[in-house]
């Protein structure tokens, strides 16, 4: 797997693009990479994008390991989890419920144009 990571300071957004095979490790190393970023800010919100996955899986334990650690951001940020494919967004779906107390403000979708609605970006394109 590979995850290409845009911060884009004037949109207050930082999005994680992820392509190819996903497994637990590079999922759950995605905070670290986030942090030492130069234009990392806590107060931003995220999209982390699954719709380039092709294969792999994650873990039960690893969704749980995620969902239970605090965030990098402040409470207030808009988390999305964007997962086109059915068996991607049901398992963060599973996060989104587990993550209640850590992430309040999750949503998963299936479309970059309801990710860019629940945090109020212009459309795109």
């Amino acid at each position: 797997m590979a995850v290409q990571l845009t911060i884009d300071v004037k949109q207050r957004l930082i999005v994680s693009t992820f392509y190819g095979e996903i497994n637990d490790a590079e999922v759950l190393s995605l905070a670290s990479l986030i942090r030492s970023h130069p234009d990392f800010d806590p107060s931003f919100s995220e999209i982390a994008d699954f719709s380039g996955v092709t294969a792999g899986a994650l873990s039960t334990s690893a969704v749980r390991e995620l969902s239970q650690r605090e965030s990098i951001l402040n409470p207030t940020s808009m988390h999305v989890a964007l997962a086109p494919q059915g068996h991607i967004f049901g398992v963060f779906r599973m996060a989104q419920v587990l993550a209640e107390k850590t992430r309040p403000n999750t949503v998963v979708v299936r479309t970059i144009d309801e990710a860019r609605k629940f945090l109020g970006l212009e459309k795109t394109g």
